[in-house]
């Protein structure tokens, strides 16, 4: 072997060792790792705050207070010095103009620098949303390398500083369950949470669109997403509630499972209920002359799972399933008309039909798209639904 051979083999040699590791490291011990996030106005829940949660600035306002969620680690090991009954996460505060500047402030008290690479949650109350633009409250957490864009967000009727000290039941961290909650959209149709985290609210903000948020209350240590929280655009205007939520999310075709419940229409008060475990859903603009429409053809597929009335019935008869099929679409129609009408009506356009039409019709839209605010609430959605039920249970 030369000498060239073993120099270059002792220079592999030094490089590793010089290389090795994490030129960042830091002990899991001195991360204090943030697990949400919630945004007030500074006067909301004063009476509860306190002088240190604050700076001096030169101007002098701080109409903002953040409030962050931090993780308490516990020895590994069989035994935990946390007392029982003590929550895993605690809280810090501060007031300010700027997010970025309040979360180096609040390194004045904790002995952990704040990590954000596993924030699971954003709370904004409305108070702020009625104030300053979602645009503006989520700038920094989405231009910031930390944050993590499938970061879930939530408004907050009261005041979000609160819910940070929800202590979920199941024992973990709060903004791990608030984040699991949001998950389970796929599985609950009164959930707005479908493409509604941090990435994705910021492509359809980037893209001119309105927005919708999942609204979370928050009461007696008990939480629940409970409608819709919508937008134009960045500014927030009201609430829906989950029988609009579920037609918006029909026509957008973003479910996975539903469930429906009709009233048996021979037993008033008794209940039909069917569970949809797939569905196709086509949502196509159409342009005929001066005339714009859109069409949605939806079929679904699914099972009975429940028959209250089931005493009068054979769920096994052909007369029977064909008329529920019929209800059950009948029932999807009325329900998309619905909420369209909802929208329209407020002149909000969370079915994305604009981006539709400017995809598949661009010249039209150029030539309509200063008009759009006009014209998109007189545009008519006609709806073709079709429901087949493939079994009734284990049981007829």
């Amino acid at each position: 072997m030369g000498v060239r051979q073993v120099a270059a083999g002792l220079l592999v040699v030094l490089l590793c060792l010089v290389t090795a590791g994490c030129w960042d490291r830091r002990e899991l011990q001195e991360r204090g790792f943030v697990m949400a996030v919630a945004i007030d106005l500074a006067e909301d829940g004063q009476a509860g705050g306190s002088a240190l949660e604050s700076y001096t600035r030169r101007e002098g306002s701080k109409p903002l207070r953040l409030s962050v969620q931090v993780l308490k680690l516990t020895p590994s090991g069989g035994g935990s010095d946390q007392p029982k009954g003590e929550g895993k996460t605690y809280v810090l505060s501060n007031t300010g103009v700027a997010f970025h500047e309040m979360v180096r402030d609040m390194l004045g008290q904790t002995s952990k620098g704040l990590y954000f690479e596993h924030i699971q949650a954003i709370l904004i109350s409305e108070a702020v949303l009625r104030e300053y633009s979602l645009k503006q409250m989520i700038d920094f957490w989405r231009r910031d390398a930390e944050m993590r864009w499938r970061t879930r967000i939530f408004v907050i009727p009261g005041e979000a500083r609160e819910v940070l000290s929800f202590q979920p039941p199941t024992g973990e961290a709060g903004g791990i369950f608030l984040a699991g909650v949001a998950r389970l959209y796929t599985r609950n149709m009164n959930i707005a949470s479908a493409q509604t985290d941090l990435g994705a609210i910021s492509q359809v903000l980037d893209a001119g669109g309105d927005a919708i948020l999942p609204r979370l209350e928050y009461k007696d240590n008990k939480v629940k997403v409970n409608g819709l929280a919508v937008f134009k655009k960045d500014r927030f205007i009201t609430y829906w509630d989950e029988y609009t939520i579920k037609g918006i999310r029909m026509i957008r075709g973003n479910l996975k499972s539903a469930v429906i419940t009709l009233n048996c229409p021979l037993h008033p008060g008794y209940g039909v209920t069917f569970e949809m475990f797939r569905h196709n859903t086509i949502l196509e603009p159409h342009v005929e002359g001066d005339k714009i429409y859109f069409t949605l053809n939806t079929a679904w597929r699914g099972n009975i799972s429940e028959v209250a009335c089931q005493q009068y019935h054979d769920t096994l008869d052909e007369k029977f399933q064909e008329k529920a099929e019929e209800l059950l679409a009948e029932e999807i129609t009325h329900n998309i008309s619905y909420s369209l009408n909802i929208a329209q009506q407020a002149g909000v356009d969370p079915m994305n039909f604009a981006r539709y039409l400017k995809a598949y019709e661009p010249e039209t839209w150029n030539r309509i798209k200063d008009n759009w605010e006009d014209i998109y609430p007189t545009i008519p959605l006609y709806v073709k639904a079709r429901v087949s039920i493939q079994n009734v249970g284990e049981h007829k």
